[in-house]
């Protein structure tokens, strides 16, 4: 396996467990349910998962563009400082992610 791609699955892992961990443990929603808060977070993640695990770029292209909606996230949530750390890991992990998946698709 490529480093870029063990940078994509890092990423990638690490940011689904991060929201995982989020919405249940660290900070879960008060008002909208917690089903509903780990669904519209973690379900976009699924989708592109069986073409990388193919090495499908099709993929690798969603995923890529689907990691800045991660990131734009992260970015917006750094502003309230009681999850700050979270925000700075989701930013991390978003960036990983993107910069994987740029390296990928640039491999051909």
């Amino acid at each position: 396996m490529s480093a870029a791609r063990l940078a994509v699955f890092a990423g990638y892992f690490g940011l689904l467990g991060l929201w995982l961990a989020w919405a249940t443990v660290f900070a879960p929603p008060r008002h909208p349910p917690t089903a509903l808060v780990l669904s519209m977070a973690t379900l976009p993640l699924l989708l592109p998962l069986r073409g990388m695990l193919h090495d499908r770029r099709s993929s690798f292209t969603g995923m890529g563009l689907l990691s800045l909606v991660y990131f734009i996230h992260g970015v917006g949530t750094a502003t309230d400082a009681s999850q700050r750390v979270l925000a700075g890991l989701e930013i991390a992990f978003s960036l990983c992610l993107f910069a994987g998946t740029v390296l990928r698709l640039k491999q051909g």
